[in-house]
């Protein structure tokens, strides 16, 4: 989805938005598009993606893999130019942003800054979460067949898809996000937290790195927001806001026009 500057504003901005994966990109949809919007009135323009396999996109997830998707990165970013927009940001969230990351680490100048939210530090960590939903599943389901994320891993080594919350993972998807790390971007960084109470530092993961990037040359601006996890929320069926979030990336965003 396109939101283009508001009304009054020339085509010069533009943010690629990269979601989160699975069941967090559905439960952080109305976060990101409060964002967009906010972006919008400040005239900056923002194109809303949903990657191969993901969300409203073509394609099965099945057929997706991290090279598919950092091809949609570049088809996004290509369509902005396009447009008309002649300054682009890439903005990234949860997996998003390990994405995201790399994008802005491997494409040169391509961007001028890259937003990061709650972004993956380690594929391997994520996908060990992401794999404990099954193995939740199966206790759930009460069966006397008990699975390890071990046991997983090692069905995903032989080849096997696996479903993880009606999502089906294959043994190429796995391995690229095992070996996936949150890379160094060559531009600018706002790197936003979401912690559990006002005043609350981000976690020693993000710090560690946000300190590696800035020891080799990388400006990284980063903000703890005290806020819920609400792309995380364990009620389904309620959709938790997060406007400390929204306000603080939007305030920041004022000092990019």
């Amino acid at each position: 989805m396109h939101h283009p500057p508001a009304n009054g504003f020339a085509l010069n901005q533009a943010v690629v938005f990269v979601p989160a994966f699975a069941e967090e990109m559905n439960k952080s949809r109305h976060v990101v598009a409060q964002t967009a919007r906010r972006f919008a009135a400040l005239g900056i323009g923002v194109l809303l993606i949903d990657l191969l396999g993901c969300g409203d996109s073509t394609g099965s997830l099945e057929d997706a893999t991290w090279d598919a998707w950092r091809d949609d990165i570049d088809l996004a970013s290509g369509w902005l130019h396009d447009y008309g927009y002649r300054r682009l940001l890439v903005w990234g969230m949860r997996l998003g942003g390990l994405l995201a990351a790399e994008c802005a680490a491997d494409r040169g100048g391509a961007y001028e800054r890259c937003i990061l939210w709650q972004p993956v530090v380690s594929g391997d960590t994520f996908l060990s979460q992401f794999l404990r939903l099954a193995v939740a599943n199966v206790m759930l389901s009460g069966s006397t067949a008990g699975v390890s994320v071990a046991q997983l891993r090692s069905r995903l080594a032989g080849g096997e898809t696996i479903e993880v919350a009606g999502y089906p993972l294959t043994p190429a998807l796995a391995a690229s996000l095992g070996l996936a790390a949150l890379t160094r971007p060559l531009c600018p960084v706002e790197w936003f937290e979401v912690v559990a109470e006002h005043g609350r530092a981000p976690s020693p993961a993000a710090l560690r790195v946000a300190e590696g990037w800035r020891a080799n040359g990388t400006e990284v601006t980063m903000k703890a927001v005290g806020g819920e996890s609400f792309w995380g929320a364990a009620n389904a069926a309620e959709l938790v806001q997060c406007p400390t979030l929204v306000d603080a990336t939007a305030s920041a965003a004022e000092s990019w026009v």
